[in-house]
């Protein structure tokens, strides 16, 4: 279960990272201290501006949630279902049941995916660990699907 705490802060991070806005330029997320004019300090780093339509950032041992907006509302799971197709990956080199130096043969209807994409063509045989860079930096589709079909 730790795993998937680390997974969801990791998630809200890596598509849209929080940030805050102050009179000097950008400051992250944690509150500050400031001086003010009298010497005292305090807090500053209240205000959000995040340009997502929704976003939850968790804090991964705890659960608790340090900033949400829209947090109820439906979305497509999109590089969420990549990063679990990734976990999926790692468990099966964890088990031995692939390496990375694995070759997968890509199917006609892998190379057909569209959105973000490595452009893999029908018949290419690339590495697990090829793919798997494919799905970390590109968000490839075509590279998740290629592992659906590994082995038919």
């Amino acid at each position: 279960m730790k795993r998937f705490g680390v997974f969801l802060l990791c998630t809200a991070l890596c598509v849209q990272p929080v940030m805050a806005k102050d009179a000097e330029g950008i400051i992250a997320l944690e509150e500050t201290e400031a001086q003010t004019e009298s010497g005292t300090e305090e807090k500053t780093g209240d205000s959000m501006e995040v340009s997502a339509p929704s976003a939850v950032l968790m804090e991964a041992s705890t659960g608790q949630i340090i900033y949400e907006k829209d947090a109820d509302a439906k979305r497509p799971p999109a590089s969420v279902t990549k990063i679990m197709t990734m976990l999926l990956i790692f468990d099966a080199i964890a088990n031995g049941k692939i390496k990375l130096d694995d070759e997968v043969a890509v199917s006609e209807y892998a190379a057909s995916m569209g959105g973000s994409q490595v452009f893999l063509e029908p018949g290419e045989i690339q590495t697990v660990d090829t793919l798997l860079k494919c799905i970390s930096v590109a968000s490839a589709n075509d590279a998740c699907v290629a592992f659906n079909y590994r082995r038919q």
